[in-house]
């Protein structure tokens, strides 16, 4: 395998009031999150924005991640997209790493 391959291109879903510059963050983020990580042969990123003032955390940031035939997802809501972008990071950051559980 070329240790110089790059990563797979960023798949992007997004709903809501989502920005170039958040979208642009979330894949600074994933990237992050994968940084010294092998074998990622996709990457899907849904990040949500619901215009209701009412709810909690309508923000929601999610990565799936296959990860040598394994499906490594992580996801997190909050007030406001950048922190749930922020939140995504570390989460992945932790699964992308853990050994795999049988």
């Amino acid at each position: 395998m070329n240790a110089t391959r790059e990563r797979p291109d960023i798949r992007f879903l997004t709903s809501g009031d989502v920005t170039a510059h958040e979208r642009a963050a979330a894949e600074r983020a994933v990237q992050s999150a994968l940084a010294g990580v092998t074998g990622v042969t996709s990457v899907q990123v849904t990040l949500s924005v619901v215009a209701d003032p009412s709810l909690p955390r309508p923000a929601l940031a999610q990565a799936i991640v296959d990860l040598n035939g394994r499906r490594v997802r992580a996801q997190a809501a909050a007030p406001r997209i950048d922190e749930a972008i922020d939140m995504l990071r570390e989460r992945l950051a932790v699964r992308a790493t853990s050994p795999q559980v049988s």
